[in-house]
């Protein structure tokens, strides 16, 4: 091989490495508060806990980190059930839609056990005749009434509600795409250690109010 074959597969062979390590660098980043990041498309709801946004300085949370994971299902459903006292009569949270909901890792750690959070997505299913984008607010104004920090986002369908609990939980609600259809309620745990997490706890297909 002479002089130039030399030089030039020695400039490919730095060029391969170069990208090879600009790949690592970037799946090692793509996590930055130690959430997960949602890469699902925005019309999926995505998730309440991924890429939260600056919460006010006078907004303190006490991340009360589940002991099981049926403490934190029992909790996210409870929210659940609680905004729904507070909706329309013959309201429903509907699940049958999203039964991948249950455990998600918080990391996207290659060894080891991440930890992990639970997240439950449900259709909110209104009365004929209700207006879903008024229940969408409402529902932040109930969040908000508990003393939690409400949002609407960019980057997700508006109009949206993303409330956040100064225990560390979260719920959102979503529009639909396309209209007409229920939006989208998700609640989510804090996270916990994923030795904890299981996937034998049954959890009700609906909600309903009282």
């Amino acid at each position: 091989m002479n002089d130039t074959l030399r030089r030039n597969a020695g400039r490919v062979a730095t060029a391969t490495t170069v990208l090879l390590l600009a790949v690592a660098v970037a799946a090692c980043s793509s996590h930055t508060d130690g959430r997960p990041t949602s890469t699902s498309a925005p019309d999926t709801g995505g998730t309440a806990m991924s890429t939260n946004p600056a919460l006010p300085p006078d907004f303190h949370v006490v991340d009360a980190t589940p002991t099981s994971q049926q403490q934190a299902q029992d909790t996210v459903l409870g929210y659940l059930a609680k905004t729904l006292k507070e909706l329309p009569p013959g309201t429903v949270f509907d699940n049958s839609r999203y039964p991948g909901s249950g455990n998600t890792p918080c990391t996207d750690e290659p060894t080891g056990t991440p930890p992990n959070e639970y997240a439950d997505k449900r259709q909110a299913v209104f009365p004929p005749g209700t207006n879903a984008e008024e229940m969408i607010a409402k529902m932040g104004q109930i969040w908000s009434s508990w003393g939690w920090h409400v949002v609407e986002r960019d980057g997700f369908r508006k109009p949206n509600q993303f409330g956040y609990g100064p225990d560390g939980y979260a719920l959102q609600v979503v529009a639909s795409n396309p209209p007409g259809y229920p939006p989208t309620i998700t609640g989510v745990s804090p996270c916990y250690p994923g030795n904890l997490a299981r996937d034998d706890i049954p959890v009700p297909a609906v909600l309903a109010g009282p």
